[in-house]
């Protein structure tokens, strides 16, 4: 059963966990970044897949106890699917959000079936950016892809956001496309709207309109 409101989501976590973050929001209110409990929940996640996949691997005549022990195990990772399900889908406090600051640009340019990818800088010796678009064109092929800079390490966390610059890159050349207000200082407070409207311009650079 689908998790729809916070309520639900702290009684669902209420026994999966006696410490850490899952335990800390069944006996709190909702966090300000949603980021530890993501995380908690994924590898737990992975924990119960990984006990099915075992169980299901024995073999041997039937055994109601391990019959049994499938179905409890099955029912706990449908628990634990359901809460990430849910903390997926909800919003951070900007300002106190440690979640990657690409987090929501990549959500976004895959709604809008826009493909991307890491950009790795070798001056920086980091990844510094994100590609979004075709990045290896077949020979002959005239296509085009946009890399859409972060003046912090993509890895910084969404309360360090100071905006995006993107650049279409085609055959013809480089050509300034997106850039946050206030670029390199934009204020986190924009960080949402300002992540929207780079993807708007991305996509319709990519894929204009007939």
């Amino acid at each position: 059963m689908p998790i729809t409101t916070t309520e639900q989501a702290r009684r669902a976590a209420k026994d999966m966990s006696a410490a850490g973050p899952i335990a800390e929001f069944a006996a709190g209110g909702p966090p300000p970044c949603f980021a530890r409990l993501r995380l908690a929940l994924a590898d737990m996640r992975q924990e119960s897949l990984a006990a099915m996949a075992e169980l299901n691997m024995v073999d041997g005549p039937d055994d109601p106890f391990m019959e049994r022990g499938k179905d409890e195990v099955a029912a706990i990772s449908s628990a634990i699917g359901a809460l990430l399900t849910w903390a997926e889908e909800q919003l951070c406090q900007v300002e106190s959000c440690e979640c990657r600051a690409d987090r929501l640009l990549r959500r976004l340019l895959e709604e809008a079936d826009v493909p991307g990818q890491t950009g790795y800088s070798p001056q920086l010796g980091r990844n510094s950016s994100v590609i979004a678009g075709v990045f290896d064109r077949e020979p002959g092929e005239r296509s085009a892809y946009v890399l859409i800079e972060h003046r912090n390490h993509i890895e910084h966390p969404v309360r360090a956001h100071r905006g995006w610059r993107a650049r279409l890159v085609t055959a013809a050349g480089v050509a300034s496309l997106y850039e946050s207000p206030g670029y390199p200082m934009t204020p986190v407070s924009a960080y949402r709207d300002d992540t929207l409207a780079c993807v708007r311009v991305v996509a319709d650079a990519l894929f204009p309109s007939a």
